[in-house]
């Protein structure tokens, strides 16, 4: 059963963000947690080679309904904006960003598996309380998961511009 969301959507105004962005277009929902696990361990070396400097956690943006073929990136907040793609162990990096302006964002702790049914929460709240969701949608993972990573004490949060 799904966690309730450690904190009420609250409202914000954000800038902005630059990015560096591994994209999946088409990619089939069933395969989504396989090309994200791939796109962070490439952004990750990136990151240790000094190719980018982050600015913030890691995220996964969502530009289309999480359903049949999807379209999504995994990223990294930057200091400032890429230059020009970066090739690592074959994968592109390209320039991205998170959007600026109202955002709504709340905080889920617990593992990812529960991810679906709190997205629903989270964007059914917004519009109950009369505020229209926006895509795309992105989660930022604020505990880093790895081995031995209790995922009952994972915070993941989630964003949507209004």
């Amino acid at each position: 059963m799904a966690e309730q969301l450690a904190t009420a959507p609250e409202f914000v105004r954000l800038k902005t963000q630059h990015t560096a962005v591994v994209r999946g277009e088409g990619v089939p929902v069933e395969d989504m947690i396989r090309f994200l696990d791939s796109a962070f361990t490439v952004l990750r070396a990136a990151v240790d080679a000094a190719a980018i400097a982050p600015d913030g956690p890691a995220y996964s943006r969502y530009d289309t309904e999480l359903e049949g073929d999807v379209t999504i990136e995994a990223g990294i907040p930057l200091l400032a904006a890429l230059e020009e793609n970066l090739e690592f162990n074959g994968v592109t990096i390209e320039a991205g960003e998170l959007p600026g302006g109202e955002v709504a964002r709340a905080i889920h702790v617990g593992p990812y598996s529960e991810l679906a049914d709190v997205w629903q929460e989270f964007l059914g709240d917004l519009e109950r309380s009369g505020r229209t969701p926006r895509k795309p949608y992105w989660e930022s993972y604020l505990v880093t998961p790895g081995p031995g990573t209790d995922p009952e004490r994972l915070r993941t949060e989630m964003s949507a511009p209004v």
